[in-house]
């Protein structure tokens, strides 16, 4: 099931995303290469991530404050996805094995996440950026994708069990 809710203001979202915005290039993990994420048609997704051990004590700590509440999944992890403007992921399933993501936008207008009803790739929804938005699945074998980006754009991934 998705659902999306307003979860931070959008000046928070936008301190947050000004902060990771700032780090050096070498915090980042270029996506193609470590770890990529596989497209059902074996495509791969461009994208940089840099996971919550690497983010820097007081930005992990601004994070770590502004986790959502997901009721009856425990967060777990998460890592802060920064797509560049025409990068994107393309029909994927999650492979990571946890229960639960919430997804939280730090800006409006760089792109949308995609789901596909039914996991029907002829039924595809969009759910536009929003800065402060957080677009909550629990469904572990949906469909998604991020289709390429229309400006530089951050997520972070909040992975729950």
């Amino acid at each position: 099931m998705i659902s999306r809710c307003q979860h931070l203001e959008s000046n928070v979202a936008a301190n947050i995303r000004a902060q990771l915005s700032a780090l050096d290039t070498a915090y980042w993990r270029d996506r193609r290469s470590h770890k990529p994420n596989v497209g059902l048609s074996g495509e791969v997704g461009h994208y940089f991530s840099c996971g919550r051990e690497s983010v820097p004590q007081e930005i992990r700590q601004l994070i770590d404050d502004t986790a959502p509440n997901f009721f009856g999944y425990d967060l777990e992890d998460w890592v802060v996805n920064k797509t560049p403007k025409q990068g994107g992921m393309p029909p994927h399933i999650d492979n990571e094995g946890y229960l639960a993501v919430a997804l939280l936008c730090l800006q409006s207008g760089s792109g949308c996440f995609e789901w596909y009803h039914g996991n029907d790739l002829s039924k595809p929804e969009q759910i536009p950026d929003e800065a402060g938005q957080v677009i909550r699945f629990d469904q572990v074998d949906l469909i998604h994708a991020v289709p390429p980006a229309h400006s530089e754009r951050y997520v972070i991934v909040f992975l729950y069990r």
